[in-house]
């Protein structure tokens, strides 16, 4: 293929990613002495992550309500139940692994890290202990992605800008595309076997070289 070169360019790029699904639990005592769980609920959830070489933490608050049913009036015989609502804040800092999609991931200049809860913070199970303290379990899961400064080698042909550049057909821009790609596989000395398949099966073809959806 002539009039095709590659040309290394400096861009910001998803570096790498990960997921993870957490479950903690979470003991604190109410105003009163609660006799049964009558239910509980998350809110105001916050999230944020930070960038840890060569991984990510994330950290965050929520609060936690509990309803409750407890012996009313000073009656020690516990004919008269009343109820009230127990609100308490949770802070909470744990690491996520990524799988890094570059070489080496301490090289990244200016990482920022996105984070995406996949799954909201929720109440799997909350109980009292015979003192009266109050076990809530939360589960939740996120998923982050570290971007950077990195530099990519992309095919750059020659003329462009050129009316002959522009009349050329979708088959003839992919023939030459698949061309620079083979050039560059060679200079690198790719093995052909190479295992392409990504994470998640619906990504499978953003990893597969040459194909049309890249």
């Amino acid at each position: 293929m002539k009039d095709v070169a590659l040309r290394e360019i400096f861009v910001k790029a998803v570096c790498a990613r990960g997921r993870e699904t957490f479950q903690r639990t979470h003991r604190f005592r109410a105003k009163y002495h609660p006799e049964e769980i009558l239910g509980a609920q998350i809110t105001n959830p916050r999230v944020r992550a930070t960038y840890e070489t060569p991984g990510v933490r994330i950290s965050g608050t929520y609060d936690v309500h509990v309803w409750y049913s407890y012996a009313g009036g000073g009656d020690s015989s516990h004919d008269h139940m009343d109820t009230a609502v127990a609100v308490q804040t949770f802070d909470y800092s744990a690491p996520v692994p990524v799988d890094s999609l570059i070489e080496d991931l301490s090289t990244v200049q200016n990482p920022e890290v996105r984070v995406q809860a996949l799954r909201p913070p929720r109440v799997k199970d909350c109980t009292v202990d015979a003192d009266g303290v109050i076990h809530v379990t939360v589960e939740d899961g996120h998923a982050v992605q570290v971007v950077g400064d990195t530099t990519l080698w992309v095919p750059v042909y020659a003329g462009t800008g050129s009316d002959d550049y522009l009349k050329k057909s979708d088959d003839e821009l992919w023939e030459a595309l698949q061309d620079a790609e083979e050039a560059y596989d060679d200079d690198l000395d790719i093995d052909d076997d190479f295992d392409w398949a990504a994470e998640d099966p619906a990504d499978a073809d953003a990893h597969v070289p040459g194909h049309p959806n890249r």
